[in-house]
């Protein structure tokens, strides 16, 4: 199918006179005139008040067709559509009713909450700029209170949110130097889509010097260059500059093709060149033109430099323009007549009013652009705001004591989550006592910008005020607020917080949740089936996702001091001193992380040098460069507690070179003053003082005496090897040398005293947590045990002296050396290994925190004990706005407490509190 354009005549655009435009406002029903009322032309700097008589006039040189506008305050906006029709002159009449809705500013004021703080930041960038325009720093509306918001409900359609203003808004742009004021009369914004429209004056601003008057002439004049209007008098004029724009029309798909993002490639195959002075243009003989496009235009804004993540070989900006009735209409400015004509995407389709000009703007084509003046450039600190990231964490409940399963759940706040898809995969966190020290730390994953973790509390652990702080490590890159922290109450066994009577307080937003349940009873538990049904304020379910937590309201008091997410979101609205400076220096972890030094092992050795990094036996391994100092960083890892990392420098005949410094993570500073809740404790007054464990049930009577049998591990019996010649615990682990616990154990060259003195017996039998290792060369066995440090093992136990050698056969003629990991440790190498780590340094390295997940389905033959908290969700969703879950219940919960806290899929947050009598 071949494609072609047609230039039907040649044109120029004619010079015209001014045009004035006379007329009287008066107010409706009493003709009174109104004096100093505002007149002024739409989107335009002309502007004059009436007089004492309410007379005004106009002059300028205006097209064919202009809006005029009239406000007084107290009373409705009038607008009139003036057409001259080859008239130089033309009047008007206006008479304005009494605004009587109009509310004064307290009351406005007054309307603010934190639902309108999140749809007016929603607004602002609909209404503005985009978050990451350089321009969105430099415009400000100076009353917001007189905006408001409500939800439309749609009976065919999608329901949308829906602004208007009691007043004009007051707006100042600085990049530009205009004073604006906006009549804001229609303002729609769904998920995907948004429109808005009204009357504005543009007042210049008056610079403080010649340099910021340069800067907002040489701003206008970019501005212009790439805006539609450029575009049009281009096409009009068959002026398009080569190194300035270029257009090219997009052919349909084919079926057989894929398209790549290669641009050169594209040429002539999906994309098609098209020559300005061939694009088809009409006069409509009202001083009016109209532009016929074939189809989907893609512009190249050349002149621009921009991100680009279109094509790999492109640097500038890229547009698209499509009109859907096949033409567009523009006047002899090049000003859209009705800009619904157009559809408009990428860099044009991101213009705000931050970018938009008054329509009397001439541009002076002689003006040379520089970009580097034109472009208002964002401030170091406002670019680095955008890469920002928090944590926000939420528990299962608000106070704990020593020996409990805390179970946490959350999410990252972003800045701009446009970038959550970059920024980090791992999140540490740390119990912190209140002398600034860390008691307990854990490293979790973040799961598409959620977080899933827990902590087993140690028994010994001193009840007091902690905290628990997150970061990671991207955000040590930024300001101690940028960590968060959490109140942490340690309670004594049996005392509780003080109970106060209070009204339940939940942040609804929008959002209304509605519980549903049934109970049926079973033999060891009861079993709730749990419905809960989402909707917003026009009754239509609504998606989202939310931490859900339910505790025996009996066992479990509501402080209500928690970090909400509705609070945490605060954050978002701070952002960094003008005066913030930071150099990156921490770089992003996309996975358990190592970074280090390389060590040549001699100077001809290149100060670049590859390094390579192998998990385990090679469930993991990659390659990574130093920088010229021998610094290397590595990121990507993913495993649970430790694991054995070997590292090393290869050649080209992959041959081990040189040596490896491993650089071990430290914790950031601890903000200054950290969070404390304010309560008093009293004794809880029931003995029955139940703690919440990982494993909370009870084996019925018949099965207790089997349980006790088997309680016993087969660690505990010695793996059925029998009592140890010589043992060594953790205690002595603890403090003692590999060294020093072999002379302890009498092990010296690969033998235990005069065991086997005179026979040729090789190396010991080692048993690595029940897994035998026979038959080891003395490389083989001193590779083994490189991989442990003594702290790491829970016992070392030896069978040499007066074994029964028919217990291990052949394999332990030699003797048997036992070794037991703690939890955590349990890494070692298989007996069909398949890595050769000869030449690679080993370390035992800490991956992601086990923990132990809420224990949702207990068996069927065991009694759930009763606890404080019935069920934990940190990942709850839900699908049509309903969720749905079983939930095992203990005997003897006269209620419960359910809470829910998130985030809808259009960015409203909510969190509610319900107690429900079982």
């Amino acid at each position: 199918m071949r494609h072609f354009f047609l230039i039907l005549l040649f044109f120029s655009v004619e010079a015209t006179l001014a045009q004035t435009v006379t007329g009287v406002v008066r107010e409706k029903g009493t003709g009174l005139p109104l004096p100093f009322a505002n007149v002024f032309v739409n989107n335009t700097t002309y502007g004059a008040a009436s007089d004492e008589n309410g007379e005004f006039k106009l002059t300028g040189d205006f097209p064919s067709e202009i809006e005029v506008v009239a406000s007084f305050v107290g009373y409705v906006t009038g607008v009139q559509v003036v057409s001259f029709q080859g008239k130089n002159e033309v009047r008007v009449e206006f008479e304005l009713a009494f605004n009587e809705s109009s509310l004064s500013e307290v009351e406005l004021k007054s309307k603010r909450d934190k639902s309108w703080e999140r749809d007016f930041r929603r607004f602002e960038e609909v209404f503005l700029a985009l978050p990451d325009d350089p321009y969105r720093s430099q415009i400000e509306i100076h009353n917001p209170w007189v905006v408001d918001f409500e939800k439309v409900k749609v009976e065919k359609g999608p329901n949308y949110l829906k602004a208007s203003a009691q007043e004009p808004l007051k707006i100042s742009n600085r990049a530009l130097g205009y004073e604006i004021v906006f009549y804001l009369q229609d303002f729609r914004m769904l998920r995907n889509a948004s429109r808005f429209y009204g009357q504005v004056f543009y007042r210049e601003m008056d610079p403080i010097d010649s340099l910021t008057g340069a800067r907002w002439e040489s701003g206008r004049e970019g501005v212009y260059r790439s805006s539609v209007r450029n575009l049009n008098m281009s096409t009009l004029l068959n002026t398009m500059d080569s190194l300035e724009l270029a257009v090219y029309y997009v052919l349909p798909d084919k079926e057989d093709r894929k398209r790549t993002n290669d641009f050169t490639v594209e040429i002539n195959k999906s994309l098609k060149p098209v020559a300005v002075d061939s694009i088809l243009k009409r006069p409509l003989g009202n001083g009016n033109y109209r532009i016929f496009l074939p189809g989907r235009m893609e512009v190249h804004h050349l002149d621009k430099p921009w991100r680009n993540d279109y094509y790999i070989n492109v640097s500038h900006a890229i547009s698209w323009i499509q009109a859907p009735e096949g033409y567009y209409d523009v006047d002899r400015k090049g000003i859209p007549v009705n800009p619904t004509q157009l559809l408009l995407s990428g860099y044009l389709g991101r213009q705000r009013l931050a970018r938009i000009l008054p329509l009397d703007f001439v541009p002076d084509k002689k003006f040379e652009i520089s970009e580097t003046v034109a472009e208002v450039v964002s401030s170091p600190a406002a670019r680095l705001n955008r890469l920002r990231e928090k944590v926000w964490l939420t528990s299962n409940k608000e106070y704990f004591y020593p020996g409990e399963t805390v179970w946490l759940g959350g999410k990252m706040l972003y800045q701009e989550p446009s970038l959550g898809d970059t920024l980090s995969r791992v999140v540490y966190v740390d119990l912190v006592d209140k002398d600034s020290e860390i008691i307990q730390s854990a490293t979790f994953s973040v799961e598409q910008g959620k977080i899933n973790g827990g902590l087993e509390l140690s028994q010994d652990l001193l009840p007091g005020d902690y905290v628990l702080r997150a970061y990671t490590h991207w955000n040590r890159n930024f300001s101690e607020g940028d960590q968060f922290v959490l109140p942490f109450p340690v309670l004594k066994p049996g005392f509780r917080p003080e109970v106060e009577t209070k009204e339940q307080e939940s942040y609804f937003g929008e959002i209304l949740v509605d519980p549903e349940f049934s109970i049926t009873d079973s033999l060891t538990y009861r079993v709730m089936d749990l419905n809960l049904e989402f909707r917003d304020q026009f009754d239509n379910p609504i998606d989202g996702d939310f931490v859900l937590s339910l505790t025996d309201v009996d066992a479990v008091v509501d402080m209500d001091q928690g970090i909400r997410l509705e609070q945490a979101m605060n954050w978002l609205d701070r952002g960094l001193a003008e005066t913030f400076r930071s150099e990156l220096t921490f770089p992003i972890e996309y996975g358990i992380s190592l970074s280090g030094k390389f060590i040549p092992d001699n100077k001809r050795r290149p100060p670049v040098n590859p390094i390579t990094i192998v998990r385990g036996d090679l469930e993991d391994y990659g390659r990574v460069l130093t920088d010229s100092t021998g610094i290397f960083w590595a990121s990507g890892l993913y495993y649970a507690d430790t694991a054995q990392i070997a590292i090393a420098a290869l050649d080209e005949k992959m041959n081990p070179y040189g040596s490896v410094e491993l650089f071990f993570r430290d914790s950031p500073v601890l903000p200054n003053d950290l969070p404390k809740y304010s309560y008093k404790i009293e004794p809880i007054p029931v003995e029955d003082h139940s703690l919440d464990l990982s494993g909370d049930f009870i084996l019925l009577e018949e099965f207790v005496k089997e349980e006790e049998k088997t309680r016993e591990t087969m660690a505990d019996r010695n793996y059925g090897y029998g009592e140890p010649t010589q043992e060594i615990g953790p205690e002595d682990l603890e403090k003692l040398t590999f060294i020093d616990i072999w002379g302890k154990l009498r092990f010296r060259g690969g033998q235990f005293g005069n065991y086997n003195f005179g026979e040729k017996t090789g190396m010991p039998l080692l048993i690595i947590n029940g897994q035998s290792l026979p038959y080891l060369t003395e490389r083989e066995f001193e590779e083994i045990l490189i991989q442990y440090e003594p702290s790491q093992l829970e016992s070392i136990k030896v069978y040499s002296d007066n074994i029964d050698k028919s217990i291990f056969g052949m394999a332990g003629y030699a003797g048997v050396i036992m070794i037991e990991t703690k939890k955590g440790f349990r890494t070692g190498p298989e007996s069909d290994r398949k890595f050769n780590s000869s030449g690679f340094q080993l370390f035992p390295v800490s991956g992601f925190t086990e923990f132990p997940e809420f224990p949702k389905n207990p068996p069927a033959d065991r009694y759930l004990r009763k606890k404080p908290t019935l069920y934990w969700e940190p990942n709850a969703k839900t699908t049509e706005g309903l969720y749905k879950s079983t939930i095992k219940i203990p005997y003897g919960v006269r209620a419960i407490r359910l809470k829910v806290e998130g985030v809808s899929v259009d960015g409203e947050v909510f969190y509610q509190v319900m107690e429900m009598e079982l």
